[in-house]
């Protein structure tokens, strides 16, 4: 199936912030309910150990991702000292302030818009995006590894959809989940409770963005063809699918860091 370059609405800037944070807001709470990107742990622990990073800037964050259940992990195997800098091209302030609290600190946040394309010096760092990469078609994608390589910084790309019809149907069961778990979603807000059951526009949106994500999705040959494609500094990089025990759809990845002195 040939990758679409469908839009997803609340990724759109005219979508209303009310909105786009209770879509973000169940995407993070999914994240973390079900612990669909826990496997990553050891890959990513591994290649930051590897540029020895100090810190990681997450980009294109939503609602947070999944970094509730994974940050107690790398602040473990890293430090009390090691932050994860949350940022988005429409930050989800609420969003960003609950995970700080709840984190005691390590999850910290970028409260202006970020160009994921375009990362400032003040922000060097091991590099993630989670479930969002899809969003940029191939030029745009292009720019986001080429500023990681010419940054010299580590990158890691994890999606959790891909362009196959059992996906979608997935997909469609999505309005059940997000009626279900609405009310246990934090931070409370009553708009959400409001769009979700008054005026059912979250589900709706939640399942029609679903589908939107998994026809826009990158392939492990199409990563691996976006990789190959950059200049600069030889970077190592490990792009695969992998089991996810809590989830009967795959992670597919591409992380990668600047090659070591040595290696082939």
């Amino acid at each position: 199936m040939k990758r679409l370059p469908i839009g997803e609405i609340h990724d759109q800037p005219w979508c209303p912030r009310v909105i786009r944070d209770a879509v973000t807001d169940f995407l993070q709470y999914a994240a973390n309910h079900w612990g669909q990107y826990t496997p990553l742990l050891p890959t990513l622990c591994y290649f930051l150990q590897r540029v020895n990073a100090p810190r990681i800037v997450d980009l294109c964050s939503g609602g947070s991702g999944p970094w509730q259940r994974l940050y107690g992990t790398i602040s473990r195997a890293f430090g009390d000292s090691f932050r994860i800098v949350l940022t988005d091209r429409y930050p989800n302030l609420a969003a960003f302030r609950l995970a700080r609290d709840l984190s005691g600190g390590v999850l910290d946040f970028r409260d202006k818009p970020l160009d994921a394309c375009a990362i400032p010096q003040e922000l060097l760092g091991f590099r993630t995006l989670f479930g969002s990469f899809h969003h940029f078609d191939p030029a745009a994608a292009r720019g986001v590894l080429q500023n990681a390589v010419d940054s010299g910084q580590g990158i890691g790309i994890f999606e959790m959809t891909e362009r196959r019809a059992l996906t979608m149907l997935a997909m469609l069961t999505a309005p059940i989940f997000v009626l279900l778990h609405a009310p246990k979603i934090r931070p409370f807000c009553w708009s959400r409770l409001f769009l979700t059951y008054l005026i059912p526009v979250v589900p709706l949106l939640v399942m029609v963005d679903g589908i939107a994500s998994c026809l826009r999705s990158y392939t492990v040959e199409e990563l691996a063809e976006l990789t190959g494609s950059l200049t600069g500094a030889p970077y190592e990089w490990e792009i695969r699918k992998l089991a996810s025990p809590s989830s009967p759809f795959p992670i597919i990845y591409a992380i990668g860091c600047p090659k070591a002195e040595g290696r082939g």
